[in-house]
């Protein structure tokens, strides 16, 4: 999604927001010359570390293996090969959390097991034929038709209420007065629903890898994956991974620190919501000043409403029709708004 936010000509720098690692990967199948990739969360950082290490020691199906989308009995024996490429705070951290790496670190994160653990409620609740039948091959029309009729439910909705609520995030680490909706809704599991309810009539199934992931627990083939982690991409990313710069730093001090017009794009995925009005001003006003003329944006939000601040609509430029079409076409549904923007100086 960001991918498609976010046009890069070869040569061209760039700033994400590293996150797992997986859009800023990703970003360098367009070629960029370096790819600042920041973030406050340290675990993020190492998250990212570990990846690159593996891509770069391993061919694609050991790294397939490791990183946990196959069975693999060795991952430990393959990390001690690899890990004094690391930072020592990424070493200390994996070192302390081997299990991790041994049951494969891609999908047993924080945010992971959460994920896992509501499809496995889900698919104990609609019935393992239910699911099958909602990833078969449909038009979209005839999609949208059994959607409102098999998955447009009550069940389907008390789900949502079950584990989309203040309080069961808030002990997965959201503080309980972090909500707030901008579509119109009174809680989080109702937009979340809305989200949800949308992908399932607007946006095809069949090949929604993160649909398959959500509710199936494993993706359906490594055809149907993030870019970065498909065959055909693998060996141009690895070509390219000693381009990525890592920064574990609050991304708004990090610009600060930049030089002016130094930066062609910025993939700022949902940041802002850890911020106050006054922060997310600062942010964007060091996003202007370190743009180069013509500077592309992708900003993302999941829950909290944010926008460009409007005294600086004058210099980010928001691009309404390529907005609207990345978001109506989000295979992800998390988001509440996705969002492209251009730089004018």
């Amino acid at each position: 999604m960001d991918r498609m936010a976010l046009s890069i000509k070869p040569g061209e720098t760039m700033m994400t927001i590293t996150s797992g690692g997986c859009n800023t990967l990703s970003f360098l199948l367009q070629d960029p010359s370096v790819i600042y990739t920041v973030d406050i969360n340290p675990c993020q950082s190492h998250v990212i570390q570990l990846k690159i290490a593996a891509m770069k020691n391993l061919g694609y199906q050991e790294f397939i293996k490791f990183i946990g989308l196959s069975p693999s009995d060795n991952r430990l024996d393959k990390y001690r090969l690899m890990r004094e490429e690391m930072s020592q705070s990424a070493i200390d951290f994996w070192d302390n959390n081997s299990s991790i790496i041994e049951k494969g670190f891609l999908i047993n994160g924080r945010y992971e097991k959460f994920v896992k653990l509501v499809g496995r409620f889900i698919r104990l609740i609609e019935g393992k034929r239910r699911i099958n039948d909602l990833f078969i091959d449909r038009s979209l029309e005839e999609q949208k038709i059994f959607c409102l009729k098999e998955w447009d439910t009550r069940r389907t909705r008390s789900i949502f209420n079950l584990f989309f609520n203040k309080h069961i995030l808030a002990s997965r680490g959201l503080k309980a007065d972090y909500f707030t909706f901008d579509d119109g809704s009174n809680s989080f599991a109702e937009s979340f629903f809305r989200r949800y309810r949308k992908v399932l009539l607007d946006v095809p199934v069949y090949g929604n890898y993160f649909l398959h992931l959500y509710l199936k627990g494993y993706y359906r083939s490594f055809d149907e994956v993030p870019d970065y982690l498909r065959e055909k991409n693998f060996e141009t990313i690895k070509s390219r991974l000693d381009r990525l710069r890592i920064i574990t730093m609050d991304a708004k001090k990090w610009l600060a620190d930049m030089p002016s017009d130094s930066l062609n794009c910025f993939c700022l995925s949902n940041i802002c919501e850890l911020m106050n009005l006054d922060d997310t001003l600062k942010l964007f006003k060091e996003v202007i000043r370190t743009a180069l003329p013509e500077a592309r944006i992708c900003f993302r939000n999941l829950v909290i409403p944010r926008e460009v601040p409007e005294q600086l609509n004058d210099s980010i430029i928001k691009d309404i029709e390529l907005s609207n079409k990345i978001f109506n076409i989000d295979r992800s549904f998390v988001y509440s708004k996705v969002a492209a923007y251009k730089v004018k100086k």
